[in-house]
């Protein structure tokens, strides 16, 4: 398994909210994407302290024989709200924080992934020339593509597509998305924040990872948003499958 990452400001923000986990281990991998939101440095304070609390929880979870990976993935989501919550209610200059995540926990010994979501930060997978959405954004525009409403090619140019219903901080109860997905040997895990998605289509993402191949691809992608617009802070981490020798 061969991982590669980078997060990015963009051209447009003065500082980068977005926030990332790399975190290895003989069992379980952990990864993680977070894109803070709110004023001031409010943004970069929730995804940090988010990304904090995450790894805390996964480096003790994992020292006990029971470890559960959708159990940590909901505890440890809901820990790191409840703090995000604290800390926004004891300082004005916070009040308003918050932060998507998107996480993917792989069982090396079982070759599943969990993935875990709240928010329009996503995760995907490419397989056999495919790439599919993982996890579903919860904004205003995918509310209104579920009901019928619009369709998902007019969501994608909504005036409103950028209004998240659903995120870290932003309320004391929580709902996390959790998924599984069994891996098979050249599976490709791409997360990401919206900075990627913002300039990029789903076919457009797998055409340079197809082009280049997933050691280049992220800084490909970065620079394809970079170079048309950067609106966005843009956080990339590829997960790659591909048989070593030694992993999955």
């Amino acid at each position: 398994m061969n991982v590669y990452f980078e997060t990015n400001k963009g051209i447009i923000r003065d500082k980068n909210e977005d926030n990332l986990i790399i975190e290895e281990t003989e069992r379980y991998n952990l990864y993680a994407v977070a894109d803070g939101m709110g004023g001031h440095k409010a943004g970069e304070i929730a995804s940090s302290m988010l990304i904090d609390v995450i790894r805390s929880y996964f480096i003790k979870g994992i020292e006990n024989d029971d470890f559960k990976i959708p159990t940590f993935i909901d505890q440890s989501i809901k820990a790191a709200n409840i703090k995000i919550l604290q800390e926004a209610s004891n300082k004005d200059e916070y009040l308003g924080m918050g932060t998507t995540v998107t996480m993917a926990v792989i069982d090396l010994k079982d070759n599943i992934a969990y993935i875990g979501n709240v928010g329009d930060s996503r995760t995907y997978i490419l397989r056999d020339n495919n790439i599919k959405q993982i996890t579903e954004d919860h904004t205003y525009v995918r509310e209104l593509v579920k009901e019928g409403k619009i369709s998902r090619e007019e969501a994608k140019i909504h005036p409103q597509k950028n209004i998240i219903t659903r995120a870290i901080g932003s309320e004391e109860n929580i709902s996390i998305d959790i998924f599984e997905i069994e891996l098979i040997e050249n599976d490709i895990l791409l997360l990401c924040s919206d900075g990627l998605t913002t300039h990029l289509l789903d076919d457009e993402i797998m055409n340079i990872i197809k082009t280049y191949g997933s050691s280049d691809s992220v800084k490909k992608l970065i620079k394809f948003c970079n170079d048309n617009g950067g609106t966005d802070n843009i956080t990339v981490i590829i997960i790659d499958n591909s048989y070593r020798g030694d992993n999955l």
